[in-house]
Formats: C-alpha cells, sequence, structure tokens
C-alpha cells in the first residue's frame, strides 16, 4: 500500500516538474521574439473606414498615408447580376423542396406498406381457433420465456 502511494507521488512530481520546465522554455522562446500573438495594428480600423466610404459612395476616400494592395471594384451591371443569381437560388431551392416532399410522401407511403403487410401477417399468426399442438407449443414457450425459476422459489425463506 505503501509503495503504491510513492509511486503515485512520484508520478505527480514528475508532472509539475515538468510543466514547471515547459513553461519556463515557453517563457524564453516568447521572449526571444517569436510570439505567438499578432500585434495589434492602430491603422486596421481606419483602412476598414476608408475602404466602407469608398465602397458606399463610390468614390475614392480622403487620401491617407496608409495604402491598401487591392481596392474593391464593383460592377456596372450589378443590379442584373443580383437578379439573376436570385432567381437561380430561388429555382434551386424551389428543386431541393420539392425532393424533399416527394421523398417525405415516399416514406409515408413505404411505412403505410409496411404497417399493412405487418397487420395481414399478425391476422395469419394468430388463428382463432388453435388446434392442440399450437397451445402445448405456446405454454412451453411461455415457460422458456418467462421469469425465471430463481424468482419463483419452491418455499418461502424464513426471515
Amino acid at each position: 500500500m505503501v509503495e503504491k502511494e510513492g509511486a503515485i507521488l512520484e508520478t505527480i512530481l514528475f508532472m509539475i516538474i515538468v510543466g514547471i520546465i515547459s513553461t519556463i522554455f515557453g517563457k524564453a522562446k516568447r521572449s526571444q521574439g517569436q510570439s505567438t500573438k499578432k500585434p495589434f495594428s492602430a491603422n486596421g480600423t481606419e483602412e476598414i473606414r476608408t475602404l466602407f466610404k469608398e465602397l458606399t459612395n463610390n468614390e475614392p476616400a480622403e487620401t491617407s498615408p496608409i495604402k491598401t494592395e487591392q481596392k474593391a471594384v464593383l460592377p456596372q451591371n450589378n443590379n442584373r447580376s443580383l437578379e439573376k443569381e436570385y432567381q437561380q437560388v430561388r429555382q434551386e431551392s424551389e428543386a431541393s423542396r420539392m425532393l424533399v416532399t416527394a421523398s417525405r410522401l415516399q416514406s409515408e407511403k413505404v411505412k403505410e406498406q409496411t404497417m399493412k403487410a405487418i397487420q395481414d401477417e399478425s391476422e395469419t399468426i394468430i388463428s382463432k381457433d388453435p388446434d392442440p399442438k399450437t397451445l402445448i407449443n405456446g405454454i412451453i414457450w411461455s415457460e422458456i420465456l418467462g421469469e425465471p425459476r430463481s424468482k419463483k422459489p419452491y418455499f418461502a425463506k424464513r426471515g
């Protein structure tokens, strides 16, 4: 018992030492300039504002010392292309909706057919006038599948 406790304590002590060493090396790595986080740019919000002004006004915003590599270009026939895209997406969604409803109706039909088949099968299995051999088999199966013998003792336990 004492040996197991000693082994557990050694394992915990080893894990603590490994954690301390990894944090020391991690701090040393970050202090060398290999930071995992990107520095926050104060000019980033200004870039976003200028691009937003250009896009909303369709004219260049005030010139600023910040240079952007790419400028957004709005097409002249923007309304027509948007209408085409809208019509295409609408047609695709209607087609997918039709497929979903068709598959749902088909699955309902299959369910109905299986329920009818189960009902027909159960009517053929259970007869209204069974023969003696079927009754004997039923009693045997009820004993086999019924409550186990351990649950039905011959005599009550004295308690």
